[in-house]
This record gives C-alpha cells, structure tokens and sequence, in this order.
C-alpha cells in the first residue's frame, strides 16, 4: 500500500511536470500565446475586457484558423 502510493505520486508529479514545461515552452515561442489546452480545445487568447468587443486582432487570429 505504501509503495503503491510513493509510485503514484512519482508518476502524478512527473506527468504535471512534462505538462507544465510543455505550456510554458509553448507561452515562451508562440506570438499568439496559446498553450497546449488552448491548441487541444480550439481557444485563443483575448486581451478584450468583459462586455467590451473583442479586438480586431482576435478577429483576425479567428479568420486565420
């Protein structure tokens, strides 16, 4: 039960580590900033306020995809 547990954590912190690392490379090279959730789900990322109309750039990022 022990071991099960300590090879358990060992896997969950390695895994979260490689995602991390991964979005922050991704954050770090892309111009858009999009990072591996938003590539998965189709999302991009917005600067516009809520309630305020969306900036011509993300128009533009929407057009392009």
């Amino acid at each position: 039960m022990f071991l099960r547990v300590i090879v358990a954590g060992l896997v969950y912190g390695i895994t979260f580590g490689l995602g991390l690392i991964a979005s922050l490379i991704l954050i770090a090279v892309r111009e858009d900033k999009r990072t591996l959730h938003d590539l998965i789900a189709g999302t991009y990322v917005t600067y516009a306020s809520p309630g305020e109309e969306e900036l011509d750039n993300d128009e533009q990022i929407r057009k392009s995809e």
